[in-house]
C-alpha cells in the first residue's frame, strides 16, 4: 500500500468527523424507528377512543331513528350518521380529523338537544389532541 502521506494525516485528523457523522447518522436512525413506534402506539390508542366514541353516536342514531316519528329529528339524526359514515378511516394527511370531530360532537349536542336527552354519558371522555 503506498498511499501519501498527506492523505493518511487526512485520515488522523478526520477521524474524529467522520465517528461524529457515524455516531449521529447512527443515533438519527434509533431516534426515528423509537419515535415511530411511540407515534403509532399514540395514533393507536387515540383512534380506538374515537372509535368508540363514534359508535356510540351512531348506535344512538340507530336507536332513535327507530323510535322517533318526527321527520325533522329523523333528518337530522340520519346528517349526523352521514358525518360519521365521511369520517377518515385511513391515513390522509389532508383529511381534518380534530374538525370532524368537533363537527361531529356539535352535531350530537343538536340531536341530544332534539331528543332531549340529558346526562353527560355520551360526552367524550378526553379532547382529542396530537
Amino acid at each position: 500500500m503506498n498511499r501519501d502521506i498527506n492523505d493518511i494525516f487526512d485520515d488522523i485528523a478526520l477521524t474524529e468527523e467522520k465517528i461524529s457523522k457515524e455516531s449521529y447518522e447512527e443515533g438519527f436512525k434509533t431516534g426515528v424507528d423509537e419515535g415511530n413506534l411511540e407515534g403509532y402506539k399514540l395514533g393507536y390508542a387515540q383512534g380506538v377512543n374515537v372509535g368508540e366514541e363514534l359508535g356510540d353516536i351512531y348506535g344512538i342514531c340507530e336507536a332513535h331513528l327507530l323510535l322517533t316519528k318526527a321527520e325533522k329529528v329523523k333528518k337530522t339524526l340520519k346528517q349526523l350518521q352521514e358525518s360519521i359514515d365521511s369520517f377518515p378511516r385511513t391515513n390522509d394527511p389532508e383529511a381534518d380529523i380534530v374538525g370532524d370531530l368537533e363537527h361531529i360532537r356539535s352535531q350530537f349536542k343538536k340531536v341530544k338537544a332534539m331528543l332531549r336527552l340529558g346526562g353527560e354519558s355520551h360526552e367524550p371522555k378526553k379532547d382529542l389532541s396530537f
